[in-house]
């Protein structure tokens, strides 16, 4: 599987939404970057990594519901810690409202929210786009 950078685009835009994702925020941006794999030539997965220093935001898994059980989720999270480690990056965060159990399953633990870094409570993310009853979850690269 080949996991490239995708820009915001229409059908980034379209898979976010169709996955329940929020996308208010989604623009070029020096600290959000997109990746994503494709089959046949549609987008398969993607997620998102907004960078903070040493701390970073996974934002956005998305896989169709036609291509989900297959292991893109997995290798796009993987492909996200590896770009962030690289980068410096020493804690990732996420937040999510469905999916701790996937996440827990890749080494993901739950924090209290009022643990989130100055860094990530100020992402639109965190502050605004996420309910307050999104937990948040990390884990140290």
């Amino acid at each position: 599987m080949e996991i490239a950078q995708i820009p915001p685009s229409p059908e980034l835009l379209e898979l976010l939404s169709d996955c329940d994702l929020p996308v208010a925020d989604i623009a070029v941006s020096d600290t959000l970057r997109f990746y994503g794999c494709r089959s046949d030539g549609l987008l398969t997965g993607v997620v998102g990594l907004e960078s903070h220093g040493s701390v970073a935001l996974l934002r956005s898994l998305a896989v169709p519901r036609s291509s989900r059980g297959a292991g893109i989720g997995r290798a796009l999270v993987r492909f996200v810690e590896q770009r962030a480690r690289s980068r410096g990056v020493r804690t990732m965060f996420l937040l999510t409202e469905t999916a701790d159990g996937f996440f827990a399953l890749l080494g993901y633990q739950p924090i209290p929210r009022e643990q989130a870094p100055p860094a990530i409570a100020a992402t639109t993310q965190f502050s605004v786009l996420c309910p307050a009853s999104s937990r948040l979850l990390s884990k140290p690269l």
